[in-house]
């Protein structure tokens, strides 16, 4: 399985909002050497839209040494073999070791956690999967999925050591559409894939956009991931109040960073066709507790007091047929 970490796109439409790199790192986005610490942290507090990073505890010259043992030896690893090999076991086990003692770094309560090893090691570590990802032909799936479980993990303290200093988030969650209008071209639940022809569960509702649409956060919450996702494209996931999650697939662009902060109509980025689409859409998926849920279920009308509007696959215009998809048990308006 190949993966690759996407990195984020500026935008003149999306708000400002604090990122790792506008933060703590040098205009070059990746270390440029085996020390990771060539992703040099600024040294001024970082602040924007009420939310301050703290920086008190002090780094661990434990971690930096692990991240710049498991650098060296990633890159020594790229060196000795062709592009397109298959993943050596040295490496794999590299990975997992780095893995190891990343579990052992994010036991440690946040009070005692640096921000500034949270965003260097994450950087680096998404530098290392993009280029393996690169170099050889295939990286285990468990593997894979592992390694962007604790980048999800470094994420979240990331936002955990920035939350002191926002504001508190409402008891009761209001969630909003991600785009206006609302027009739903596939609901929640079994369907015929349109692409892969065979029935499976589909765990979101697809709604309909233009090429380029910006795409908003239905409320406020932590950027848990921004990248690519297999068939999902490029994906973002936000981590919400009350264990709730929203994820926006097939996007064109990404407008923000794992970590950010961001608020209700925020933007996230541009809706697109990335990803195993056949048309320009918005997939939209609704978790609770680790479960999908129908957001036709639980989100209300839109922002300017309309409900959502459903349309058969015959009733696209040409250029919107080729998205390939219909709604399954058509909701009365």
């Amino acid at each position: 399985m190949l993966l690759l970490v996407a990195s984020a796109c500026a935008h003149p439409g999306a708000r400002a909002k604090m990122s790792f790199d506008e933060l703590y790192s040098d205009p070059a986005p990746y270390p440029s050497g085996p020390d990771p610490g060539a992703v040099s942290p600024r040294q001024e507090a970082g602040t924007r839209g009420g939310a301050t990073v703290s920086r008190q505890a002090p780094e661990s010259p434990e971690l930096r040494a692990a991240l710049a043992t498991f650098v060296a030896q990633a890159r020594a690893a790229r060196i000795q073999v062709s592009q397109g090999s298959a993943m050596p076991d040295a490496q794999v086990v590299n990975w997992r070791r780095m893995n190891g003692f990343l579990d052992e770094f994010l036991r440690r309560p946040a009070r005692k956690t640096s921000s500034l090893d949270v965003v260097r090691t994450r950087t680096s570590l998404e530098a290392e999967l993009e280029l393996d990802a690169r170099a050889y032909g295939d990286i285990p799936a468990e593997l894979a999925d592992a390694v962007l479980a604790r980048m999800d993990a470094l994420a979240m303290r990331m936002a955990e050591l920035r939350r002191p200093s926002t504001r508190a988030v409402p008891k009761r969650l209001s969630l909003s559409w991600p785009v206006e209008p609302v027009v739903v071209t596939s609901v929640f639940g079994s369907r015929l894939h349109p692409i892969l022809g065979t029935e499976r569960d589909h765990q979101g509702v697809d709604l309909a956009a233009k090429a380029g649409q910006l795409v908003t956060a239905a409320a406020q919450g932590v950027v848990l991931r921004a990248g690519w996702n297999g068939g999902h494209g490029n994906q973002v996931i936000v981590q919400h109040d009350g264990n709730v999650t929203t994820r926006y697939s097939h996007l064109s662009r990404l407008l923000v960073v794992p970590g950010d902060v961001v608020e209700e109509g925020d933007v996230l980025g541009a809706a697109g066709r990335t990803g195993m689409a056949t048309g320009v859409h918005v997939h939209f998926e609704l978790w609770r507790d680790g479960e999908p849920s129908d957001p036709l279920d639980v989100m209300g009308p839109t922002e300017s007091g309309e409900l959502p509007s459903f349309v058969h696959h015959e009733s696209l215009p040409d250029s919107r047929k080729r998205q390939g998809r219909r709604p399954l048990g058509r909701r009365p308006l």
